[in-house]
């Protein structure tokens, strides 16, 4: 018995390694079957490789060059000898994980009222929580400091004697500016939620203080995480906001930028670099892995926003005065961007004035930021779709890894990526640097994640019987997908372009490192002239692309409306 025991197990591991080989073989059998998407993954693969990874791994290959010799970690043990270095690193990882605390804390409650709250409150309080979605982050800091400043409208008339630079400011900017991520995530959980495994937790007596707290908070647990996640990473790697409200602060982005584009040490860029994707890679695999070990099916037919629900008072007092207390300063912050952009210097010279609006420059560069914005939801969207459909129904080997590599461009901080653009690509045989192709690949991979993500979703919604039905009838692969699936997974094909497109008219991180003279953008426009202290013509340019963001929006609604890809009621 002994002997045979010791045969089983000596033979389980090969027999485990023929198994997964089979597997593999039997994948790639599956794989050759359909040729043209099995050769579309490739080359989207390739792609993903090239302006995902490539730019990545140049950072990581540049930290380790030293001034001259073979790769040392000399780099490294500068940065630990100077102080200015590691206490940026320190201050990154505070503020992130602040502002990641803080935004997601005010998501949740602000998601929580949208779907469990008063009626009356909700369409208001979602249109408040998704407004920041349309300005340029930074823009804030510039409301922040014509309210707050040192000469600022409060300041002055209350007779203050605070400064609003420095550590308050940027954490009240972040959470004005990331809020409308962490709602999102959390809101789509929360209104996919059975309304049965609370009502049933009512039924049993428990109040609803303690619904909220065992039953409501953990089945939202993996929105909540997918938020946090981003969030941390949206904020290591702003610096816009830093750089204009921040009162010198040291951080990681700020700091790399200034070696980068001011003093040109990219060795210590990439270094500092290498700090702002650790802690983001560590974050991204660990939701992954907590997702994994967490997945709970809550999704039925009745929606719980549809449902009149009790709300105790314990709970809807302090969430109402947390929703009013951010949707008046996110009125008043869009409010003196507004205002201060028809007037002469708000606080100094109140006469109204359209003179901030001839600027010959910032309608040439919103122009820009349209077409590379287009280009980049364009590129996202339709390479997002087809990989996620390759990915979800494509028996491809190594589906994890690609899925792995095509993520990273989400889970990055995009000032890694855009130091990673420049390095990458400034020589033959990809020279990009200094065009708006190099912002629109920029864009659009960092972006194609999130297009991949909704489509995979809405897939794994999709019986594939209705694919098979298709095939029976004689219909190939290709026409298939064209015919039976787009159709079907349309919604995520437009939320892809239209999230795609918003994110790339307001970005700066990862751009600020591509742009140049015959290839600005608005928003890199708008941080320079709040640096410049032009916050007249900046808030009057933010306005503009506030406008033109919204009215580009509500025109790819209507076209997905037009065409059925109705995103509003997920066809």
């Amino acid at each position: 018995m002994s002997d045979q025991t010791l045969t089983v197990a000596t033979t389980t591991p090969w027999a485990s390694a023929r198994s997964r080989l089979a597997g593999l073989g039997a994948e790639a059998r599956a794989a050759a079957r359909d040729p043209a998407f099995l050769a579309v993954g490739i080359l989207l693969t390739g792609l993903v490789l090239v302006f995902t990874v490539l730019p990545i791994g140049t950072v990581l290959i540049r930290s380790l060059q030293p001034k001259e010799g073979m790769f040392t970690w000399e780099n490294f043990l500068e940065f630990f000898s100077r102080r200015a270095y590691y206490r940026a690193l320190i201050n990154s990882l505070i503020l992130s994980t602040a502002s990641m605390v803080l935004v997601t804390t005010t998501g949740f409650v602000m998601a929580y009222l949208c779907t469990r709250g008063p009626r009356v409150l909700r369409g208001p309080l979602t249109f408040i929580s998704l407004l920041p979605f349309v300005a340029p982050p930074f823009a804030f800091s510039v409301a922040l400091i014509i309210l707050g400043g040192r000469r600022g409208f409060v300041t002055q008339l209350l007779g203050l004697n605070v400064s609003i630079y420095g550590w308050p400011g940027v954490l009240l900017v972040q959470v004005v500016s990331f809020l409308p991520i962490a709602f999102l995530l959390i809101e789509n959980v929360l209104v996919s939620l059975d309304p049965s495994l609370e009502d049933a937790a009512d039924d049993l007596g428990a109040r609803p203080e303690r619904i909220l707290r065992t039953v409501t908070i953990p089945l939202a647990w993996p929105g909540t995480l997918k938020a946090a996640l981003l969030v941390f990473i949206l904020a290591i790697a702003d610096f816009g906001n830093p750089m204009i409200i921040g009162g010198g602060m040291s951080l990681l982005a700020t700091d790399a930028y200034s070696l980068a584009v001011g003093e040109q040490n990219l060795r210590m860029a990439s270094v500092l670099s290498v700090f702002l994707v650790i802690p983001s890679l560590f974050l991204f695999v660990i939701h992954r892995y907590l997702l994994r070990e967490t997945r709970v099916t809550t999704i039925t037919g009745n929606l719980a926003s549809s449902q009149s629900r009790r709300s105790s008072p314990i709970i809807l007092i302090p969430m109402l005065a947390v929703a009013a207390v951010v949707g008046l300063v996110i009125l008043a912050l869009f409010g003196v961007i507004f205002v201060g952009a028809f007037t002469e210097a708000i606080g100094v010279r109140n006469r109204f004035t359209l003179a901030h609006f001839v600027s010959q420059f910032g309608l040439q560069y919103l122009w820009t930021s349209i077409k590379m914005a287009l280009s980049a939801g364009l590129l996202a969207a339709v390479g997002g779709i087809v990989l996620a459909y390759i990915l979800e129904r494509k028996r491809i080997p190594g589906r994890g890894a690609v899925e792995f590599l095509a993520l990273l461009g989400l889970s990055v901080p995009g000032t890694v990526l855009g130091l990673g653009y420049l390095l990458a690509f400034h020589n033959p045989p990809l020279a990009l640097t200094g065009t708006l192709l190099i912002m629109v690949l920029n864009t659009g991979f960092r972006e194609l994640p999130a297009a991949m993500e909704a489509g995979m979703s809405k897939l794994r919604q999709l019986d594939v019987a209705l694919e098979e039905a298709s095939a029976d009838l004689g219909v190939g692969p290709v026409g298939t997908f064209l015919k039976v699936v787009i159709p079907n997974i349309g919604s995520a094909f437009m939320a892809g372009l239209i999230y795609a497109f918003m994110t790339g008219m307001i970005t700066v991180s990862a751009i600020a490192f591509l742009v140049s003279p015959g290839a600005n953008l608005a928003s890199i426009y708008i941080l320079q002239l709040a640096e410049m202290g032009y916050l007249g013509e900046g808030c009057a340019v933010s306005v503009m692309l506030i406008l033109i963001v919204f009215i580009c929006v509500v025109g790819l609604k209507w076209i997905a409306r037009r065409t059925g890809f109705d995103i509003i009621r997920g066809r």
